[in-house]
């Protein structure tokens, strides 16, 4: 009897075993592993986007922007005289930036560079281009770099000034610097402004200081030749240093 006892209890043990370590004793497979979630897309590259963007310009037949900067020339000629007319001494070169469209129209166009000194000159120049009929671009809007000039004559040529003198004038006074600062807040590039000093209408030189006879302005963004006009009469009433009898042409950046 007490044998007998003892194997039922070992038998009983054994059973115990089997249950508290889940072997699967009736067959039954160990549960599964949850699947990890698959990873997030990665984002698209920066260059994706970059094409994307170049992909808008077309090409555009430089032989035949070439004519049509040749049939311009008297009408830009006609702006640089009317310029003369007010500016005796008007000389400088410049640079045009033109986004052309499909349909071979200006969308938009400004001066890149300019030491003309005359904003009035610049935009007779921007009003032919716009007006004109361009070759239409193949597969996307086209840009246009051009480049001109003029350079002196037989009169006299204006002094030459350090930009330091108008930056000077500039600083010191608050209401016109605030003004220029509002033209430029949040706006990205800079100005290239080319300006003639004359002395004050006064007529006395001795006594007077020197003011803005005309201005000019590139812009090295689009953006930035937005906001062209609003810099100019901004600056126009700046006090400046006198030039002496004649007239000086200083260049700033702003």
């Amino acid at each position: 009897m007490k044998c007998a006892s003892s194997l039922a209890i070992c038998i009983a043990v054994f059973c115990m075993n089997m249950m508290a370590c889940g072997t699967s004793a009736a067959g039954e497979p160990p549960p599964r592993t949850p699947k990890a979630a698959p990873p997030a897309p990665a984002p698209p590259l920066a260059l994706q986007s970059e094409l994307e963007v170049e992909q808008k310009f077309g090409s555009i037949d430089e032989r035949a922007v070439d004519r049509m900067f040749l049939t311009l020339q008297n009408k830009i000629e006609e702006c640089y005289a009317q310029g003369r007319e007010r500016v005796s001494y008007l000389a400088g070169d410049a640079k045009v930036f033109l986004r052309i469209d499909r349909s071979g129209n200006v969308r938009y166009a400004y001066f890149e560079e300019s030491t003309l000194g005359d904003r009035e000159s610049e935009q007779c120049i921007l009003d032919v281009f716009a007006r004109a009929e361009w070759p239409k671009p193949q597969g996307g809007e086209a840009k246009v770099h051009h480049g001109f000039g003029w350079g002196p004559g037989d009169e006299r040529a204006p002094a030459s000034w350090k930009s330091e003198k108008v930056i000077s004038a500039l600083d010191g006074a608050a209401s016109i610097r605030k003004r220029v600062d509002a033209c430029k807040a949040g706006v990205k590039g800079s100005f290239n402004v080319t300006a003639y000093v004359i002395p004050n209408a006064n007529g006395n030189v001795a006594a007077s200081g020197g003011e803005f006879q005309t201005l000019g302005i590139g812009a090295s963004t689009k953006e930035a030749a937005q906001k062209a006009d609003c810099i100019v009469d901004a600056l126009k009433d700046l006090k400046l240093p006198s030039p002496g009898s004649y007239a000086a042409k200083v260049s700033f950046v702003l």
